[in-house]
């Protein structure tokens, strides 16, 4: 994985005032390959001028730079943009954040608990991400065009929750998208006519819009690149019209006259400071996300950010208020991790880092660390990652992330910012704010022929719009969309009934005889939808 290294502005960023000067940024970023996908990065403190860099190219096929007024998409930065239109319509006495949707978005179920205009600006409404909803059905984003009114009918087919409103957080898009809407039918304008009006304007963002409108000629664009492959790099660009959720276009200066701004309370002390409020579950415990806000800590510092990533745009925007340092970074490349650039940008301006130990290179690794090797899951969200010895200690992978478990007693690590608890058979997880995941160890299995054949079949749900096949091809069972057979994925066994694919878990569901009559799919944002078997 790609990234800027440490040093990247420090020739800026050590100077006061702040200065950018284009031979001090060409030195900077001489470590990085010019010909492949990069970023734009901006690094502020407060009351001086900002520093800027960039480094990769915005157009492989045209070899056209990157430089700090690239235009990129923010991907979820956008959120809070759509939180702060909100607020600004709670503060005029036009809604308020304890109504219930279904007052603004009758297109809605009832679902018996309401769901608050609160609960989707936090996730905590238990909404199913709409995204995850159209996968399922063979459709992923980026593979079909979807605009706002297509995401509100996919959300008005859900017929259950994630869990009860305010009972639990669950990142989803759905209540983004669903916001966007409230603030059309209430203001009388779209997202983006309320929002240039009353903060791009105002705030002097004027290379920022929303991807409204995908087919649009945007000047200064970059287009966005997959991971690179022996094949080279391919294109992939979000062809939809969805917004609210993300669809944010933007430069780096931009997002950081929107931080400055925050900062400065330049929206009034009511918006800015319900967007930085952390919200609450129905038991009081305060979970980290505000309204479009992420709180955490960086080198001991408080960090207020959000990270993005649609198609493979990705992006990274923060604030540090105690040390009056903001950071903003927009990529234009699948593999490149956006927030490690921006915190390795903004690290000379914050308090050096605690040092962290070490695992001994070459030790032998413990009993104890060897029995904890493997693989586990998450059957509520269908996570799944592997725990693996090296050297004596421990790693957690998880997808295409890896990283090394700081060992705090025999059983007890840490993973970032969250605590990893060992126990018989399972590894918990506990982050600061107090999120519990716990994952159970899975031993290896390997269903007979017969089994499969069972399984073998045709499955629908109305819910997602899609009808599934399951077949056995050369002792594997092969799951395949009706309408997309090029998507087929094999399957990997975890036991009798739970089966793991690229996204997270399938579970078999069966009657009083034992009898499949369903698959169960468990995503990370969608914790539970059913495609029913088919007749014959």
């Amino acid at each position: 994985m790609r990234y800027v290294p440490r040093w990247v502005l420090l020739c800026t960023l050590a100077i006061a005032p702040l200065r950018a000067h284009a031979a001090d940024v060409a030195v900077a970023f001489k470590g990085e390959d010019p010909q492949a996908p990069g970023c734009a990065v901006g690094v502020a403190r407060h009351g001086q001028p900002p520093a800027f860099g960039a480094y990769g190219l915005a157009d492989l096929e045209h070899a056209v730079p990157i430089t700090p007024e690239t235009v990129m998409e923010a991907g979820s930065i956008a959120k809070q943009f759509t939180a702060a239109a909100i607020l600004m319509l709670v503060e005029e006495g036009k809604l308020a954040l304890t109504d219930d949707i279904r007052k603004y978005i009758p297109e809605m179920p009832d679902y018996g608990t309401p769901i608050t205009i609160e609960h989707l600006l936090s996730h905590t409404s238990g909404l199913r991400d709409w995204g995850e909803v159209s996968g399922l059905a063979g459709w992923p984003r980026s593979y079909v065009f979807r605009t706002n009114q297509e995401v509100l009918e996919i959300a008005g087919r859900q017929r259950a929750l994630n869990f009860k409103p305010g009972e639990a957080y669950s990142y989803n898009n759905t209540g983004f998208n669903l916001a966007a809407f409230i603030v059309e039918r209430v203001s009388g304008k779209s997202l983006p006519a309320f929002t240039r009006e009353r903060m791009f304007i105002p705030l002097g963002m004027s290379k920022t819009t929303w991807r409204d409108d995908f087919r649009r000629v945007v000047p200064d664009r970059a287009v966005a690149y997959r991971e690179k492959t022996a094949e080279g790099y391919t294109q992939e660009m979000p062809f939809e019209d969805t917004y609210g959720h993300g669809g944010l276009l933007t430069t780096a200066g931009d997002l950081l006259k929107w931080n400055a701004a925050l900062t400065g309370r330049k929206l009034g002390e009511f918006v800015t400071g319900h967007l930085e409020e952390r919200a609450a579950l129905t038991n009081g415990r305060k979970i980290a996300y505000a309204r479009g806000l992420q709180h955490g800590v960086y080198n001991g510092v408080a960090e207020i950010s959000h990270g993005g990533g649609t198609a493979a745009y990705r992006a990274w925007l923060a604030r540090y208020p105690s040390q009056g340092v903001s950071v903003a970074v927009l990529c234009n490349g699948e593999a490149i991790n956006a927030a490690r650039v921006g915190r390795e940008a903004a690290a000379p301006l914050l308090p050096a880092a605690a040092p962290v130990p070490a695992a001994r290179a070459g030790a032998a690794p413990s009993a104890e660390v060897l029995q904890a090797q493997g693989l586990y899951i998450d059957e509520r969200t269908g996570r799944s990652a592997r725990v693996i010895a090296a050297g004596g200690a421990l790693k957690f992978a998880e997808n295409t992330r890896e990283v090394d478990l700081v060992r705090l007693d025999a059983r007890r690590y840490r993973n970032g910012g969250a605590e990893m608890i060992f126990t018989d058979g399972a590894l918990e997880s506990r982050t600061a704010d107090g999120e519990v995941t716990t994952f159970r160890k899975i031993n290896p299995y390997a269903p007979r022929l017969p089994e499969l054949e069972a399984l073998a079949g045709r499955y629908t749900s109305a819910e997602a719009n899609g009808e599934l096949v399951l077949s056995v091809k050369e002792g594997r069972l092969i799951l395949a969309p009706v309408n997309r057979p090029s998507a087929a994925a094999a399957l990997t066994p975890l036991s009798r009934d739970v089966y793991r694919d690229a996204d997270g878990l399938m579970a078999i569901v069966r009657d009083s005889a034992g009898t499949a009559r369903g698959i169960r799919f468990i995503r990370p944002r969608v914790h539970s939808l059913i495609f029913t078997r088919a007749a014959g």
